[in-house]
């Protein structure tokens, strides 16, 4: 039995034994994983140099090796210089032997029921992925297979004494939950997660309270507690702006020097702001002091009763019932609890000092030790985050001080939630009929306790809190358990109408190089993708701001370009083309199924964008007489302001580009983008593009080709991608049949043209021309090409055009050679001419390494007759498809030249 024949659905039974864990010759990725495993453990001790050298002589150990964060292990396998004979492991059962000695077992573990909503969804898969991360950088417990309900994981000999609930629990309160996470494992925490997610993805426009959420780790209560801080700062903040605003106008006013005109629009700017500072100030202040105030009365109660409680507890010849009657009401009195006793004192003083201004209230507090934990973590937040809560409401800021104060000096901490992964399947109990209840989690549908349920879904757990249940007769918010909802905190990937979440799955029959290798190398480049940028990873999931692409004038990219167009253009930028070629993607968008991103589409639009010099956010091209006309039209000091707004705008035709790459109209998403102004394409961006095209084309036949495996028979879809990749293949054929006919053309054009200028000048032949001249010439043979290409539909207009400029129209020819930039065109003719057409070989020939293809008119016909015969370009109805696919021809050739397209875009054709 092999290792990949270990059922994901139950453990191997220990009678049944194995040799090793594949059959093949070849050592698997596996079987490296789990020696390499058991070598960063000590099950194997590090000192076995035969072991280290064989694995040195494995390129994949290496990259594995790293996966486990031991650089020991990684140097001691760089520096072997022996070779050795790998010796595989065995495993008899679900134990794992090397050289018959016991280094671990392989274990089955059971995945939580996964909650069905979207965002939940997210959380709890992302929340697996870094908790299987942790087990192996910390641990060296490695996972092997993966599915939708299991995980297979093996778990080295030195590793036995741990178990998952205890390593859960390490998990969540020294990695996930604490401020900072494990830096040196890089394994994140609250600041790589929960605040760069409010640094860079808007939750609610309108902004929300404070979280009703369960608080397991006093780091976890630090960093709410600081959020409420960075709150009220970003209100201080405003109020001591607008009161410089104020002290700047009364100081203009005072000065005399202003016109009357200019005084009465003063007087009323001042008279506006002051309202709003006392209006404003007011609200606080009001909220503030009637709040806390009653809150402090409210907590020397409690405590008050509290003593009390203790004094009948302490009385002798009380019953066990009585005792237990009087314990559960102190309990219940002590949850009460908000702020320590012996600071209510204090905070009394400080509220009588301030007058009930809560913003000098917050400022004596600084003085003293209890703030400052949170100060230096509150100046992280930025405004996107601190504008999350909705604090200019007055209930809601004083909700903020109090809770910042109850989370610092009370934080009641809630039982830590039960694992995601477990050795024993979780099941379900069984309950009422009905989505709405209590006795029940709407997440993920666990059993509550309906007496005691009270957490409730909010916007950190799902996209939308308030749901109609089908039992229900309103809309309301469910309750979840306190797993699902304190998960949610720490889970960076929320969906928004602005998120675009990505999932990066390996394409199986490409993992040549082994999935781990691949999985790790793109996690590192994630990482460094996002480092610095308010772009967030978690697991196998990347979630890309799309707020950060936005002009200096405001217009939001996202919005302009469609948010599904905007993500593939974010894609294509961001990730190397090696990942957009090897990897799935999937992209969450608002709904719990995700879109299959197609690899070809990616690949295409990675290739024009970088081809062309496209990006999202480009500067906008007035020309000079637009901004002197813009000067003219504005006052000075306007002008200068809007001409800075003017610097950038939306890329809409690359918007355009993106809409016809998602039709599969490859021809016509290039041409789009190829008349880019002020841009002269240079030869290595010619050789990219050549390279791309090859991959197109490469990719769609792939796709061809999966479609057939995968459904059997040749359906409606599978004939739609056939017709695409063989019109794609056509088109490029006939592109370097007729590209170099063109070219040939364009130079007998300009050298006729050039001839008859100097003629005109009495020039001789070898003076040159002024800058005037050439343009003019310039112009001219761009409209002669022009004819050419649009002549593309009918071969006798096309070679009629083509030998302009040559004596003997009848005998010309032109020469097709395989470049770096023509490879592609250049290999789709010699199919066509040699496999369709059967011409002789004799026409092509290599010369210094280069072959080329000598080509007639002669050629062309017979390439448009055979072409003309061919039923996917023949209509019954009309010409129809003939018309397409010249189409697509002239928009090929057109990209081929692509000055051409700037001076057509220049006219305003289309």
């Amino acid at each position: 039995m092999s290792i990949k024949q270990l059922s994901l659905f139950e453990n191997v039974p220990p009678e049944q034994d194995t040799k090793a864990v594949t059959t093949s010759e070849e050592i698997s990725e596996l079987e490296i994983t789990i020696l390499l495993s058991a070598l960063a453990a000590n099950a194997i001790p590090q000192t076995d140099s035969t072991l280290i050298s064989a694995l040195a002589n494995d390129p994949r150990a290496i990259a594995i090796a790293r996966t486990f964060d031991r650089p020991k292990l990684v140097r001691q396998l760089r520096l072997s210089q022996e070779e050795s004979k790998l010796i595989k492991p065995m495993f008899k059962g679900n134990q794992v032997f090397y050289r018959e000695r016991e280094i671990g077992r392989i274990q089955l573990v059971y995945k939580s029921p996964s909650p069905g909503e979207l965002q939940a969804k997210l959380t709890h898969e992302s929340t697996i992925d870094r908790f299987l991360e942790f087990l192996q950088k910390k641990y060296q417990i490695v996972s092997l297979h993966e599915s939708n309900y299991h995980v297979q994981i093996f778990i080295p000999q030195t590793q036995q004494s741990n178990n998952i609930e205890d390593l859960w629990i390490e998990f969540l309160t020294k990695v996930i939950f604490s401020i900072y996470g494990d830096f040196q494992s890089q394994l994140s925490g609250l600041m790589q997660t929960f605040m760069t997610m409010l640094k860079s993805v808007t939750l609610a426009g309108r902004g929300f309270s404070t979280l009703e959420i369960p608080i397991i780790t006093r780091d976890q209560a630090k960093v709410l507690a600081a959020l409420y801080l960075a709150v009220f700062e970003q209100v201080n903040d405003r109020q001591n702006k607008r009161q410089k605003k104020i002290d700047l106008l009364i100081k203009a006013i005072e000065s005399g020097e202003l016109s009357l005109k200019d005084l009465k629009s003063t007087q009323k700017e001042l008279e506006d702001k002051q309202e709003m500072q006392a209006k404003e100030f007011k609200k606080y202040r009001d909220y503030f002091q009637k709040v806390l105030s009653k809150l402090l009365d409210e907590q020397r109660a409690i405590y008050h009763e509290i003593r009390t409680l203790d004094e009948q507890l302490k009385k002798t010849g009380l019953s066990k019932a009585q005792v237990s009657k009087l314990q559960k009401q102190k309990d219940k009195i002590e949850s009460q609890i908000i702020f320590h006793e012996g600071s209510i004192e204090e905070k009394q003083r400080f509220l009588e000092e301030s007058d009930g201004n809560p913003f000098e209230f917050i400022n004596k507090q600084k003085q003293t030790d209890l703030l400052k934990p949170i100060q230096a973590i509150a100046k992280s937040f930025n405004k996107t985050a601190t504008e999350q809560i909705n604090s200019t409401r007055g209930d809601i800021f004083t909700q903020c001080i109090l809770e910042m104060y109850r989370l610092l000096e009370n934080p009641k901490l809630e039982t830590i939630p039960e694992p995601l992964l477990t050795i024993r399947p979780k099941t379900l109990a069984a309950r009422t009929a009905g989505d709405d209840g209590k006795d029940f989690c709407y997440s993920c549908g666990v059993t509550l306790d309906a007496k005691t349920a009270r957490w409730r879904v909010a916007r950190f757990m799902f996209e939308r809190p308030s749901q109609r249940r089908q039992s229900s007769s309103s809309e309301d918010r469910p309750f979840i358990c306190s797993s699902c909802s304190v998960l949610s905190f720490a889970s960076p990937l929320k969906v928004t109408d602005d998120s675009i979440i990505l999932r990066l799955k390996p394409i199986r029959e490409k993992s040549g190089y082994d999935d781990r290798v691949r999985l790790y190398n793109l996690k590192e480049y994630l990482r460094g993708l996002t480092t610095g940028e308010l772009d967030i990873t978690a697991g196998k999931y990347i979630i890309l701001n799309s707020q950060k692409d936005k002009t200096n004038n405001g217009d939001i990219a996202s919005q302009k370009l469609g948010l599904k167009q905007y993500a593939l253009a974010k894609i294509a930028s961001k990730l190397p083309l090696e990942v957009l070629s090897d990897w799935e993607i999937d992209l969450y968008l608002q709904k719990s199924t995700p879109d299959k991103l197609e690899r070809r589409q990616l690949i295409l639009l990675k290739g024009i964008m970088e081809g062309y010099n496209q990006n999202i956010i480009i500067k906008d091209a007035k020309t000079q007489e637009q901004k002197n006309e813009q000067k003219i039209n504005l006052k000075l000091k306007d002008a200068k302001t809007q001409e800075q707004k003017n610097e950038q705008k939306i890329n809409l035709k690359l918007g355009d580009a993106i809409r016809y790459v998602q039709q599969d109209m490859p021809y016509l998403a290039e041409f789009i983008v190829s008349g880019v102004p002020d841009y002269n394409l240079k030869f290595e961006n010619k050789i990219w593009l050549e390279s791309i095209r090859e991959l197109y084309w490469k990719q769609i036949n792939e796709d061809v080709r999966n479609q057939k495996r995968s459904k059997g028979v040749y359906s409606m879809s599978e004939t739609t991608m056939s017709k695409r990749a063989k019109i794609y293949e056509d088109v490029a054929a006939l592109t370097g049949l007729l590209y170099p006919f063109i070219e040939w053309a364009e130079f007998l054009i300009k050298k006729d043209k050039e001839m008859e200028e100097k003629r005109k000048q009495g020039k001789k032949e070898q003076d040159n021309l002024d800058e005037k001249t050439i343009d003019k010439i310039k112009k001219e043979v761009a409209r002669e090409i022009s004819k050419i290409i649009e002549n593309v539909k009918d071969e006798h207009f096309f070679t009629y055009y083509a030998s302009i400029g040559d004596q003997d129209r009848t005998k010309i020819k032109a020469t097709l050679k395989r470049d770096r930039d023509t490879y592609f065109i250049y290999d789709q003719t010699r199919k066509l001419i040699f496999e369709k057409l059967k011409i002789s070989e004799d026409i092509e020939v290599k010369k210094d390494g280069v072959a080329s293809l000598n080509l007639t008119l002669d050629d062309i016909k017979n390439a448009y007759t055979y072409f003309a015969n061919d039923p996917l370009y023949t209509d019954k109805q009309g010409d129809k498809n003939w018309r397409d696919f010249t189409y697509r021809l002239k928009l090929s050739l057109y990209t081929r030249f692509p000055e051409l397209v700037r001076k057509l875009s220049s006219k305003g054709d289309k």
